[in-house]
């Protein structure tokens, strides 16, 4: 058995290497058929103008790209590329769906009869056709960066304040904004600056123009930029004192307490305020509620502008009725003040004193009377009896609207002069404790002395000098 391997083993060996060469040969005269697929070859499209021509612009949806499956010889399938086919689609050949039919061809004529197209990813490109249309847009300018402190970019003026946008209409449909950027960092003085026109879309996404089919007629434009200083100042306004008849300012409102302006530095440096106008506010009779606008840039001076979102300030005035009200005093609650040296003094009358006053509805009704201080003040006095008038201390916005009198008791508290021939005699001390008063509202009353009403007096009221000048009722 050994032997039968061994003898002529070179013989052996060379017809195994002959049967391998010749069927190498035998492969490559034949050249088995091969089927493959070229994927990602791109679709060349003929006649475009005939879309172009008519103010048109196309986008493919579908079909720019297609697959290409072949069966051929295996020598010439393996080597195939994209490059090796002609892929066209004629605009001649467009259909009312928008649609191209693909052709598919060998680039190499002897190619074409060895090799067979089987099929291909896509039959036809899907086309987006539409009309272009020129529209004109508002160019806004953005800033980039911060001025100065202190300072501001007030205003800039473009030298060409729209531009002309040529794109399909569903473009203009999603263009938000055409602006330009302008750095202001730093800036404390005006400057010029040439800047790129830009579109977003409503994403606030840059528009690619040549993607878009977008062509805008200007791509930079000159911005002159004037910078001013800027500051905030207090609104004020005087008191308002024209109401109607019967009624009174309670409160004002403003709908804002200051202002931001601006201007030249040397020009804002001499504005403090800004004064609201209120003496020309008029009021409707039976209206409690009056409301005024001021145009707040028409009350600046020259060379200072608002530096506001609105230029609008509301100013809104409320009125309140002015009503009257009687004080009823216990005269014994009455106080005596200003008792000069040496004298004792003391009311005679007694009973009640009926006192007017006036103010403000609400205040006069809330009013608590047991909060009130009556007194008469006699400084200054040295009669025996006189009529002095009762003076209340009232809160604000609560006035006295006439006097009340009651009559008032000096006595001298000093013993007289003495003489030899004249017997020392002592003058009973009369008692001057000046009472608490507190004021209350009884219902009865009594008669009250009065005099033709005036101004109730301070408590440097003084007495009459002679007491035959004592009314009485």
């Amino acid at each position: 058995m050994k032997k039968m391997f061994t003898d002529n083993l070179w013989l052996k060996i060379l017809s195994v290497l002959m049967a391998i060469l010749i069927w190498i040969v035998v492969l490559n005269i034949n050249d088995p058929s091969k089927t493959r697929t070229i994927a990602g070859v791109r679709v060349e499209l003929l006649n475009e103008d005939i879309i172009t021509g008519n103010n048109q612009v196309y986008d493919i949806l579908d079909g720019q790209l297609v697959s290409i499956t072949v069966t051929g010889p295996r020598t010439i399938v393996d080597t195939l590329k994209a490059k090796d086919f002609t892929v066209t689609a004629d605009f001649k050949d467009l259909s009312q769906a928008n649609s191209i039919p693909i052709n598919v061809e060998l680039a190499e004529y002897s190619y074409q009869q060895k090799v067979t197209i089987n099929k291909k990813s896509h039959n036809t490109v899907q086309l987006l056709i539409e009309d272009l249309e020129e529209k004109e847009y508002d160019i806004d300018v953005r800033y980039i960066g911060q001025p100065e402190e202190g300072y501001i970019v007030a205003n800039t003026v473009l030298d060409t304040p729209t531009v002309k946008i040529t794109a399909p209409v569903s473009v203009h449909q999603n263009i938000k904004q055409v602006c330009v950027s302008v750095d202001a960092s730093n800036a404390s003085a005006d400057f010029e600056t040439v800047v790129p026109v830009k579109v977003y879309d409503s994403k606030a996404v840059e528009l690619i123009q040549a993607e878009n089919n977008v062509a805008v007629n200007v791509t930079n434009i000159s911005a002159k930029n004037t910078v001013y200083y800027t500051k905030k100042i207090p609104i004020v306004y005087d008191d308002i004192e024209n109401a109607v008849n019967g009624l009174e300012v309670s409160n004002v409102e403003v709908s804002m307490r200051e202002v931001s302006v601006m201007g030249r530095k040397e020009v804002l440096d001499m504005v403090e305020r800004l004064r609201l106008p209120t003496d020309t506010i008029t009021f409707e009779d039976g209206n409690t509620e009056t409301k005024v606008e001021y145009n707040l840039q028409e009350l600046l001076p020259e060379g200072v502008y608002l530096n506001e979102k609105s230029d609008t300030l509301k100013l809104t005035v409320y009125l309140t009725e002015i009503i009257q009200r009687t004080l009823t005093i216990n005269i014994t609650d009455i106080g005596i003040r200003n008792i000069p040296d040496g004298m004792g003094a003391s009311i005679v009358d007694s009973g009640t004193v009926r006192v007017l006053i006036q103010g403000k509805k609400h205040a006069v009704e809330e009013l608590d009377a047991g909060t009130v201080s009556a007194y008469v003040s006699v400084r200054g006095g040295n009669a025996a009896i006189s009529s002095v008038p009762v003076q209340l201390q009232l809160p604000e916005g609560i006035t006295q609207v006439e006097n009340v009198y009651v009559r008032v008791s000096l006595t001298n508290t000093e013993p007289e002069p003495t003489r030899e021939t004249q017997t020392q005699t002592e003058t009973p001390e009369p008692d001057t404790t000046t009472p608490t008063v507190n004021i209350s509202e009884p219902t009865t009353t009594t008669s009250n002395p009065t005099t033709p009403p005036h101004e109730p007096e301070d408590d440097t009221t003084t007495m009459p000098e002679d007491s035959s000048q004592t009314q009485e009722t």
